[in-house]
């Protein structure tokens, strides 16, 4: 695939979003693995909050959200001159399509 602008800022974008996504799964990682003061795990626990839980329940959903970005991102970073391709497509089907809608409603076909 030959490289333009478009490609290479879908690219960049990717490649930030593969970075974001390591960060953001260290820092699941940094939460699933956070030691807690037992002092203030139990001054917690009488106001009923279940910060291990909370913790494992965050670390969780970050790491979901960081394994989507960093795909995404993948996508991106090493499908960009065939993203750029389909979307071409895409738009000059949909341009056909309007333009087809268009001559059947002059013509009267409607």
């Amino acid at each position: 695939m030959k490289g333009n602008l478009t490609s290479a800022w879908l690219e960049l974008l990717g490649g930030l979003l593969v970075v974001l996504g390591v960060l953001l799964a260290w820092l699941a990682f940094t939460l699933a693995n956070q030691t807690i003061d037992p002092n203030l795990e139990k001054n917690l626990m009488r106001v009923r909050v279940d910060l291990p839980g909370f913790l494992e329940g965050a670390a969780r959903q970050l790491s979901v959200a960081a394994a989507w970005m960093a795909g995404v991102g993948a996508v991106l970073f090493f499908g960009a001159g065939y993203l750029v391709w389909v979307f071409r497509v895409l738009l000059g089907l949909a341009a056909l399509f309007a333009l087809g809608v268009w001559a059947w409603l002059a013509l009267g076909w409607a």
